[in-house]
């Protein structure tokens, strides 16, 4: 079949940041620390055969937490610079480190909601050769319930990232018993519930009673509305300390009086879409 000019761009800035990972897995093998590819560059060479069928903004990396200021001083000492926290970007190569699933301003949202251990994650985790390197990512399992719960923090709103949980669980014949019974024991078994109620003709086997509350934001989403909290909103149907990881996604620490403001604004919308 005919490629477009997309595909042959896309192929050609994966490989480039292919090769600048490639001196990077190198340096990590004599300074360390033990490090996980996840999300998109873990799916590229199987998931996805082709390299130009999968874009990349940049590269998802999981670290222990404890793991972390010395993975960031080996970055530095490749001349990579901190764009952002988290974010280290050299010659075209942005890298996104993580220390958990959830996005790292929602410690509170995800230890009250969430079990995750890191530990068993990189315990589990496999190897694969990706273009003559050999990197680690996440077992099967893990690497879908990531990319699930990845989906919700977005509130469902990316088309990749659905196509990326048919693409896995096809690629690696996963199983929904399987990827249940994985996903209550560390908490996320109300994200499958929500993959179900949004495309039951993908995910057909994960129904189950919802509230009204969670209902009616899987309507909005359904209906094309898209709110950047109603990811949130929905991992705080299973948050221990609601009033806590309420605070948190409306206003998190460290945050400018301007974004305050703007956050206000936004839950004054919600709550006329609520009402409406």
């Amino acid at each position: 079949m005919k490629k477009d000019i997309s595909f042959y761009a896309q192929t050609s800035q994966n490989l480039i940041l292919i090769h600048h990972l490639k001196g990077l897995i190198e340096r990590l093998k004599k300074d360390g620390p033990e490090i996980l590819f996840f999300r998109g560059i873990s799916l590229l060479g199987d998931v996805y055969p082709s390299l130009g069928d999968r874009g990349m903004l940049d590269v998802d990396i999981l670290v222990r937490k404890k793991d972390l200021g010395r993975l960031e001083k080996v970055l530095r000492g490749t001349g990579m610079e901190e764009i952002e926290p988290g974010n280290f970007s050299k010659r075209g190569l942005l890298l996104d480190l993580h220390t958990s699933f959830l996005n790292p301003s929602r410690t509170v949202l995800e230890r009250s909601c969430l079990s995750i251990s890191i530990d068993d994650i990189f315990k589990r985790s496999v190897t694969k050769e990706l273009d003559g390197i050999t990197t680690k990512i996440p077992c099967p399992v893990h690497l879908f319930i990531s990319t699930a719960i990845h989906l919700q923090s977005h509130s469902f709103g990316s088309d990749k990232g659905w196509e990326d949980l048919k693409r896995i669980m096809k690629y690696y014949a996963l199983s929904d018993k399987e990827i249940l019974s994985e996903a209550k024991r560390v908490g996320a078994e109300r994200t499958l519930y929500y993959l179900n109620a949004l495309r039951p003709q993908i995910f057909p086997n994960w129904n189950r009673r919802l509230s009204l509350c969670e209902r009616w934001i899987l309507r909005r989403i359904r209906g094309g509305m898209y709110n950047q909290n109603f990811g949130d909103l929905l991992f705080l149907f299973s948050s221990q300390k609601k009033g806590a990881a309420l605070k948190e996604i409306f206003f998190p620490r460290g945050i400018s009086l301007r974004v305050i403001g703007d956050r206000l604004k936004k839950c004054i919308k919600l709550l006329k879409d609520t009402i409406a």
